[in-house]
């Protein structure tokens, strides 16, 4: 009986344990995501520039080992400016933890990102590097399945559907809006302008 009971009570704590892990995971993966999707296209148009093209280059030549470290050391100085982050949040220091926050996030995903990039055959030849992958992969997956399943999600997919619409028929209105009002032809003439300024 004393054991069935222990059993019992070990579940409940592994349910009550599994609940904020849970939230906690969804956090992580949610603002990784965020962050991805701005930073990567970024760094991706900065890897055309010649210069970092030479950088990388030299960086795809080195040893897996090399590139490892390369790839640990950045992430290892920036993640405690993260918690720092956090004492200024305590501190009530929104404004300075949010700015200590995105910069070392911004600059150690992007490091990462590049990198992994850039190493990523001869890092995963390491090992427990591809063990580690595998499992951050796989907690990402489950995370976005999990959210994908939920009833929130969904609502909150559908909310976004309906501004995306909403949006591109505000677009699509003013675009007329703006040809009825353009007889002379000024905003179109100024649009074509600055679309040849820009692809210089």
């Amino acid at each position: 009986m004393t054991d069935h009971v222990s059993t019992a009570q070990l579940r409940s704590l592994k349910r009550i344990l599994n609940a904020p892990l849970l939230v906690l995971a969804v956090i992580v993966v949610l603002i990784d995501d965020a962050f991805r999707a701005l930073v990567v296209p970024a760094v991706r148009a900065l890897s055309r520039l010649a210069l970092f093209r030479r950088i990388e280059t030299t960086i795809a030549g080195l040893p897996a080992h090399v590139i490892l470290l390369l790839f640990i050391i950045p992430i290892a100085i920036l993640e405690p400016f993260k918690l720092y982050a956090l004492y200024l949040f305590s501190q009530g220091k929104l404004v300075a933890g949010v700015l200590t926050f995105v910069i070392a996030k911004v600059v150690g995903l992007g490091l990462a990102e590049r990198l992994f990039a850039i190493g990523r055959d001869k890092l995963l030849s390491i090992g427990w590097f591809a063990r580690c992958h595998a499992k951050v992969l796989a907690l990402r997956d489950f995370v976005h399945g999990w959210l994908i399943s939920t009833r929130l999600w969904q609502q909150a997919l559908q909310v976004v559907r309906i501004v995306l619409h909403i949006a591109a028929r505000g677009r699509t209105k003013l675009a007329a809006l703006l040809r009825a009002t353009d007889r002379g032809g000024r905003f179109a003439a100024a649009r074509r302008r600055v679309r040849r300024y820009w692809a210089v």
